[in-house]
C-alpha cells in the first residue's frame, strides 16, 4: 500500500509541475468457476467451486506534450498489489519519428496487447501458451527433475503471462509497418516476478509487424537471453550462464472484418540446459487460434483451440518428451449488458496427450466492468 500512494504522490507532483491532468481508467471483474477435480496445473481449487474477483487500475500522466508517465496496479483475492506497468515513455524523441520507453511493461512480444483484460478477452484468462508451467527451472537440474515434474505445472512457461518485465524499449511506425527494439531484466519465459536482473545478461527483443488492408495485421517477434540464475545451484561444468540461452520466435496474425474477428500465435522456444552429463537442447511449440463472431450488437460466440508439443530427451536408453503435450479447446458466449459491462459464461477442455487419467475442464460464469 505505501507503494502505491509513492506512485500516486509521484503523479501528481509530476502533473502539477507540468501544469497537466491524470487520466485514471480501470476494469473490475468476478467469476465462480468450477474445474475437474485433478491434480493438472490447469484446476483451480482442487476442483472445488470457487469466487474469485481482479481489480486493474490505469493510471496515465501527461507530463508535458512529449512525455507521459503510466501505471498499471492490479489486486487480486489474496490481497497482494501488484505493478505491472510503471514506465516513463516519450513520444517522437528529439522530432526524430520514434518513441522511447523505460520501466516495467509489456514487452513488444506477441499480439496479446489489451485481450489480457477481462473485458477485452473473447473467453476466460490468457491462451495456453501463456498460462502454462512446463517442467523446466530457470535453475539447474537433471533430467531426472525435469521428466519427475511433467504435468506438475512448476516450471517456466512458454510465454510468461503476457511478458511483463523492467527494461526500455524504442518502437514506433514506417507507414504501414510497426516496429519495436527492446532490451529487458529477464526472458520471455521468465519474467513476471523478476526485479533486479539475476544474471550477466540482458534479453534482445525484436518484433516487426505489418497491416497491408485494413482489418490485417501480421507480425513477428524474436528474443533470445541467458535464463538460468547466477544463484542457483553451480553449474556442472566450466560453462558461465551466458552460454544458457533461450532462443524464441513467434508469428501471429490478427484480422477482422464486420463481425468477425481473429487471432492467432506460434510459438517455438529452445533452451540450452546444462544436464548433469552433457549439454542438450531442449524445445517446444505452441499456438492458439481465437475466433469471435457477433450476431448482434451485444451477443458474440467465441472459440480457442490452443497446445503445447514439446521435444524428447535421452534417458536411460528411452526417449520419452520432457512434458506432456497437450490440447486445449474453449467456447463460449458473451452478452454486453451495456458498453461497459460484459458478462460471459465459456467452457474449456484440456487433453494431456499420451497420459491416462481424469479429464481437465473447467466451466466460467464472469462478469467484467470497465470504467
Amino acid at each position: 500500500m505505501n507503494r502505491i500512494l509513492a506512485v500516486l504522490i509521484l503523479l501528481v507532483a509530476l502533473c502539477v509541475q507540468g501544469q497537466s491532468q491524470v487520466q485514471a481508467s480501470g476494469e473490475a471483474s468476478t467469476y465462480v468457476l468450477k474445474t475437474a477435480q485433478t491434480t493438472s496445473p490447469r484446476a483451480t481449487n482442487n476442483g472445488n467451486p470457487t469466487f474469485g474477483w481482479r481489480f486493474d487500475l490505469f493510471l496515465d500522466a501527461k507530463v508535458t506534450d512529449k512525455v507521459f508517465v503510466l501505471v498499471d496496479t492490479r489486486a487480486l483475492p489474496d490481497e497482494v498489489i501488484n505493478f505491472d506497468y510503471v514506465a516513463l515513455r516519450i513520444v517522437n524523441l528529439a522530432d526524430l519519428g520514434f518513441n522511447f520507453q523505460m520501466g516495467k511493461f509489456d514487452m513488444p512480444f506477441g499480439n496479446l496487447a489489451d485481450r489480457r483484460f477481462a473485458t477485452k478477452d473473447f473467453l476466460y484468462g490468457l491462451p495456453l501458451i501463456y498460462e502454462y508451467r512446463t517442467s523446466l527451472p530457470d535453475q539447474v537440474a537433471t533430467r531426472a527433475d525435469v521428466l519427475g515434474s511433467r504435468g506438475k505445472g512448476v516450471g517456466m512457461r512458454l510465454i510468461d503471462l503476457g511478458v511483463y518485465d523492467i527494461g526500455a524499449m524504442v518502437y514506433g511506425d514506417a507507414g504501414k509497418a510497426h516496429y519495436a527494439v527492446a532490451v529487458a531484466n529477464g526472458t520471455i519465459s521468465s519474467t513476471y516476478v523478476r526485479h533486479l536482473n539475476d544474471n550477466s545478461d540482458f534479453n534482445k527483443i525484436l518484433r516487426f509487424a505489418y497491416t497491408p488492408i485494413i482489418g490485417l495485421t501480421l507480425g513477428v517477434s524474436a528474443a533470445m537471453s541467458a535464463y538460468l540464475s547466477d544463484e542457483g545451484k553451480p553449474l556442472p561444468r566450466d560453462q558461465g550462464s551466458l552460454h544458457y540461452q533461450q532462443l524464441i520466435g513467434d508469428v501471429d496474425v490478427e484480422f477482422s472484418r464486420e463481425r468477425f474477428l481473429f487471432n492467432g500465435e506460434a510459438v517455438y522456444s529452445k533452451w540450452t540446459v546444462p544436464f548433469e552429463n552433457e549439454d542438450t537442447d531442449l524445445s517446444a511449440f505452441g499456438y492458439y487460434a481465437e475466433a469471435k463472431y457477433t450476431w448482434f450488437p451485444r451477443f458474440y460466440t467465441a472459440a480457442r483451440v490452443s497446445g503445447l508439443v514439446f521435444s524428447r530427451v535421452q534417458l536411460e536408453g528411452i526417449s520419452p518428451r520432457w512434458d506432456n503435450n497437450l490440447v486445449e479447446i474453449e467456447a463460449g458466449v458473451g452478452y454486453h449488458l451495456d458498453r461497459s459491462t460484459l458478462v460471459k459464461l465459456v467452457r474449456r477442455e484440456t487433453r494431456t496427450l499420451e497420459v491416462i487419467g481424469p479429464k481437465d475442464n473447467l466451466t466460467v460464469l464472469q462478469l467484467a466492468v470497465a470504467f
